[in-house]
């Protein structure tokens, strides 16, 4: 067994097909099919069974898949993180909530990079169970993930059941977002009646598999449809043009910086127990290496995560 041979079978299970794999791969499909059959003869299962539409993992396969992955992303992490990057320059794969705190520092951690460094960073906004897609399947290195802090033990439960350690980065009671030409701009909400006439701006991805929303509501679709106006968006610039533009629009937020809000012409107001207390958490699996360049985006958004009283 070597690497490349891990390699050729995470592809096949990728593809779903020898065949797929080998273009993939610029490989001759008959000796992508001898490497499978000498790994099954090596360790004694049968990887993929074929089926009319390809091939699927057998679940030895899947477990062996599995430890491929993780075995492949040691690898690649040792290699990142004992080179002095020297002819690689800074190699970073972040998944993270739509927040403004995060991407404020992330925007000033590359540009604090010297220019003639070379990079390969991936930064990914999305919401929490993608993340923990992303991290447990070795796309990302370290994600940021969100929950209402009444459903912890929810998400605790999970990452441990996918392996992932966790370190709490801020937490906050989410803050109601609006244009300061907004007619709620002035006012103390403390009930979905002060917002009536108002229009909410929401992530449409929100809602999670075990029912949780994302956003500040639980409401399910019955009341959506009481009369609540809503635009569901699924990206973060869309929504600040919204508020900006569209009168009396409002959206739930972690902590914006304030030059963000001055940009939009948009104010942040707290809303005392009307308002959920959320958490954002950093997740990254067992064992994981930290590489230089996650060391130096963390150190910048400890420092900004000071700002709102909260360390870690």
């Amino acid at each position: 067994m070597n690497l490349t041979d891990l390699k050729y079978v995470i592809e096949i299970d990728k593809q779903g097909s020898i065949s797929l794999a080998a273009k993939k791969l610029f490989i001759a499909q008959s000796n992508l099919s001898r490497a499978v059959k000498e790994l099954e003869k090596e360790f004694d299962i049968i990887l993929f069974q074929r089926t009319s539409k390809g091939v699927v993992a057998t679940r030895e396969g899947q477990d062996f898949i599995a430890k491929a992955k993780e075995i492949l992303y040691q690898v690649d992490s040792l290699t990142n993180s004992y080179s002095r990057l020297s002819n690689k320059g800074v190699s970073l794969r972040l998944s993270v909530p739509r927040a403004s705190y995060i991407s404020d520092v992330f925007a000033d951690y590359v540009a604090s990079l010297q220019e003639s460094e070379a990079m390969r960073i991936h930064y990914q906004e999305t919401n929490s169970m993608q993340t923990i897609r992303n991290v447990t399947e070795f796309h990302y290195d370290i994600g940021i993930i969100r929950y209402n802090a009444l459903h912890e033990s929810y998400y605790l439960s999970l990452l441990k059941l996918k392996n992932l350690q966790h370190r709490l980065i801020l937490e906050f009671d989410y803050l109601l977002v609006t244009s300061k030409k907004s007619i709620i701009a002035d006012k103390h909400i403390r009930s979905y009646e002060q917002l009536e006439g108002c229009i909410e701006v929401a992530l449409g991805d929100r809602k999670l598999p075990n029912g949780e929303y994302i956003g500040i509501t639980e409401e399910n679709e019955g009341e959506e449809q009481g009369g609540r106006k809503i635009i569901y968006t699924y990206e973060r610039g869309s929504q600040f043009d919204i508020l900006a533009t569209v009168p009396n629009t409002y959206m739930w937020s972690s902590p914006i910086p304030q030059p963000i809000l001055d940009r939009y012409g948009l104010v942040q107001l707290r809303c005392g127990a009307f308002a959920k207390y959320m958490k954002d958490v950093m997740i990254f699996k067992e064992g994981h290496i930290q590489k230089q360049a996650e060391k130096d985006f963390l150190d910048m958004l400890r420092e900004k995560t000071r700002e709102y009283g909260v360390y870690f």
